[in-house]
């Protein structure tokens, strides 16, 4: 984290040509730049994301559909199921299990028959954001495994590809804000927990958010009011550093199509 109080560029060069080049990657295998062009960023609010009362699963099944159609996957065939949840690692009110095993926050598997399998935690009820986080990222791993060629950097690489995937989608806002959770918990007794989500840094998604932003032509101020407080200053630092990559959003400019 110290890398923040460094001067120059936030993300080092090769850090930054792996964004561009997954950019380019996602470019190609979704209709090219003009497709992109079509897309916009995703944001928290009731606009976006209205509420018709449900809750529970019902609630899980709503935040899923109008996430689905801002991916432009309304009509993938897909199911949603919640996971059970983790065992209550509070043996007493003095006593903790330690390292006690945490389901993932969500799962993603194709199905044999066809479509594919997607699962949220139970936890994720009470986050909505981190709920549209976990949704993207899943259907970001689903957009993407049919790909005919591997991201930048080859499979292995494919669960920080899908994160870039998901801010590519338009979702970068809801990832930032959940990559780092820590909150005070009060059950008999006072202590801290924390929880990390997804596979980069918060410096990376503002990364990719800020070049989704320029390619799209969206001012930072739609960014900036919706993100936690310690965010804004690093997307203002890295919205600057890629404003001056002429060269490399030139290029994503300039990309076309390879597959529908």
């Amino acid at each position: 984290m110290f890398g923040l109080f460094r001067k120059g560029r936030l993300l080092d060069a090769e850090l930054t040509q792996w964004q561009l080049d997954c950019f380019e990657w996602l470019l190609e295998h979704t209709g090219g730049i003009e497709a992109f062009r079509q897309r916009r960023l995703i944001l928290p609010t009731p606009q976006f994301f209205p509420h018709d009362g449900s809750q529970g699963h019902a609630f899980a099944e709503m935040i899923f559909h109008q996430v689905k159609v801002y991916a432009g996957m309304a009509d993938w065939p897909c199911t949603l199921q919640c996971q059970e949840d983790d065992p209550n690692p509070m043996v007493s009110p003095q006593a903790f299990v330690k390292d006690a095993p945490s389901s993932p926050a969500g799962t993603f598997r194709k199905l044999e028959e066809g479509g594919a399998l997607i699962t949220y935690h139970p936890r994720q009820l009470r986050d909505p954001m981190s709920m549209v986080a976990t949704f993207a990222h899943e259907l970001a791993h689903y957009r993407t495994a049919g790909s005919p060629e591997p991201p930048p950097g080859g499979w292995e690489v494919w669960e920080p590809a899908t994160d870039i995937a998901a801010v590519f989608l338009g979702f970068g806002i809801f990832l930032a804000n959940s990559r780092f959770q820590f909150a005070q918990y009060s059950q008999g007794n006072v202590g801290w927990r924390w929880r990390q989500q997804g596979y980069i840094s918060e410096a990376e998604v503002l990364h990719m958010h800020a070049i989704v932003s320029i390619a799209l032509g969206v001012d930072p101020q739609q960014t900036l009011p919706h993100l936690k407080p310690a965010l804004r200053g690093i997307f203002k630092r890295v919205y600057k550093d890629v404003a001056g990559m002429h060269g490399g959003m030139r290029r994503l400019q300039g990309s076309a199509a390879v597959t529908a």
